[in-house]
Order: structure tokens, then C-alpha cells, then sequence
């Protein structure tokens, strides 16, 4: 929002004047989080005087964040977050305290925080927790019914050979916490994956993922079968040179609300190091 004065006026006033249906309240949280600019310097102070043909800017609503947690949504019964590579979602044997998890709980406490699914620790991308045991208990079932839309964004190497398919394969877990693909239904459970080529480029293509199911390094575990793994993926053999990350990212995630009915989509942009790689992203 944008608003060129034609008279002298406090900067409260002025704004109250570009958005009339804002509390003052609401003018002085604008303020106090540095959204408020004047000729396109930072003003928190609502009594400075702004002079005539001064212009007064109002930038984008900063996006909350917890201990490096960016928020998307949050009411008593769940949160969604973007999880940055690298954090675990969850403790294990070698992390118990620096989790997606342990951060959350640790700012909500008393309140509980409740798991309903992970990411691996080097996929970026968005993830949701619940705050009640109604919401995680109907939220498993979602999870469980694959009522859900799950979408990632990978870069993978080479090309795969048609722009669009399904990689449909059973998978289980050998001693060495390593899951590998079977064709016996006997030994693995069933993971499908639903792919769909965005662009490509001489050593690398740009792929969408939809999950129909939700097993562990599923994605990860199919593309290396396929013959074509996913850029730095240093565990599930990565052909070409090292990189700095595991190009995995969980861009969507779109679920009825467990306690309201209500239809929740929400979508994490890619990551700046995916778009070095494209420059249709």
C-alpha cells in the first residue's frame, strides 16, 4: 500500500487514512514490525509529523518464525511450519534437542505438542503438528486413509524417460536402517509415487512428486531404483558430484481441518538453491 500526502499530518493519521478499515491497533503493530516506511525509510514512531508529497509505504506482513521455524498457520488444535534441511522432525538415538519437535514444545509449553509425520532430516519443506489429542487422532486417521495431498519438488539426475508416471514398488527396512525396493508384497509395504517432469536441463531434471502413500525415504528410495537419484542424496547413492544439500523439498500439503471440515492447502516456495539450477522456478 502505497499513499502520497497532500498535507502535513501525524504518521498514525496517515495511515489511518490509507487503510480506513484498520484499527489503530493494528496501524501500531504495522509500526512496531517495521512494515511502515516514509519516502522508503523504516518510521515506528505513530506522532512524527509526515510533511506534504512525503510518501508513506506499507510492505508485506513479515512471515512469523520460531527459533527458525517459519510458521504458515496456527489455532488451538494444529500448526503447520516449513522445517529448514538439515533439523530432524523428531528426536533420535543421536538428537534429542535440536528438532522441529523440541523447538515447538519448548515455546508452547505447558501445552502438548503432538507428531503426525516427519520429513527426512535433509528435506526442506512444509510439516504439521497438532496441539490437541482430538485434532492428532483424526489427523493420524487422514495420514492413515492417505486423504491428504502430499506434493514435493525434487531435483533428480539425468532424465527420466517420460514426462509423466507412476513408480509403484514395495519397500522395507534392512538392519542398517537402509530401505530397499522388492516386488514381493510378502517382505515390503506397498509405496506408490506419482511423478511429473517440470524442466530439465544438460545433467539434471526438475521433477514434481505426489505421494499416494507415505513410507519412510519413499520418494528418495523409488528414485534411486528408478536410476536416477536425487541430487545430493549421499545415502541413497547420488552419481554426480557432491552437493551442499539433499535436493528434496515438501512443497504442498492439503487436508480437510480434523476439527472444523474446513479444506487447508498450504504451499512453501522452493528454495533459492533449487532455483540456481532453473530459471523457470
Amino acid at each position: 500500500m502505497k499513499l502520497l500526502l497532500n498535507q502535513d499530518l501525524p504518521l498514525l493519521d496517515a495511515l489511518a487514512i490509507l487503510a480506513p478499515d484498520s484499527s489503530k491497533t493494528t496501524l501500531r503493530s504495522w509500526l512496531k514490525d517495521g512494515r511502515v516506511c516514509v519516502d522508503g525509510i523504516v518510521e515506528k514512531v505513530g506522532n512524527i509529523v509526515v510533511h506534504q508529497n512525503q510518501t508513506i509505504t506499507v510492505g508485506a506482513k513479515p512471515d512469523p518464525s520460531i527459533d527458525g521455524l517459519r510458521v504458515l498457520y496456527e489455532d488451538s488444535h494444529l500448526i503447520v511450519i516449513v522445517k529448514p534441511s538439515g533439523l530432524l522432525s523428531v528426536a533420535a538415538n543421536f538428537e534429542k534437542s535440536k528438532t522441529a519437535h523440541a523447538i515447538l514444545k519448548n515455546h508452547f509449553r505447558p501445552r502438548k505438542v503432538y507428531v503426525i509425520h516427519r520429513l527426512d532430516q535433509d528435506t526442506s519443506g512444509v510439516m504439521l503438528y497438532a496441539f490437541s489429542e482430538k485434532a492428532y487422532e483424526k489427523l493420524k486417521t487422514i495420514f492413515a486413509d492417505h486423504d491428504i495431498v502430499r506434493e514435493y519438488i525434487a531435483i533428480i539426475e539425468g532424465h527420466l524417460p517420460t514426462p509423466k508416471g507412476k513408480w509403484e514398488s514395495y519397500l522395507y527396512e534392512d538392519e542398517s536402517y537402509y530401505v530397499r525396493t522388492t516386488s514381493d508384497p510378502e517382505r515390503g509395504r506397498l509405496a506408490i509415487t506419482h511423478y511429473e517432469v517440470l524442466d530439465t536441463n544438460r545433467s539434471f531434471s526438475l521433477v514434481k512428486f505426489t505421494l499416494e502413500t507415505g513410507r519412510k525415504n519413499q520418494i528418495r528410495v523409488q528414485s534411486k531404483a528408478a536410476g536416477h537419484p536425487i541430487y545430493g542424496d549421499q545415502k541413497y547413492g547420488t552419481f554426480g558430484s557432491p552437493a551442499k544439500r539433499l535436493f528434496l523439498h515438501a512443497q504442498g500439503l492439503a487436508f480437510k481441518h480434523p476439527i472444523t471440515g474446513k479444506e487447508m492447502v498450504f504451499e512453501s516456495p522452493l528454495p533459492q538453491e533449487f532455483k540456481r539450477h532453473f530459471k523457470n522456478v
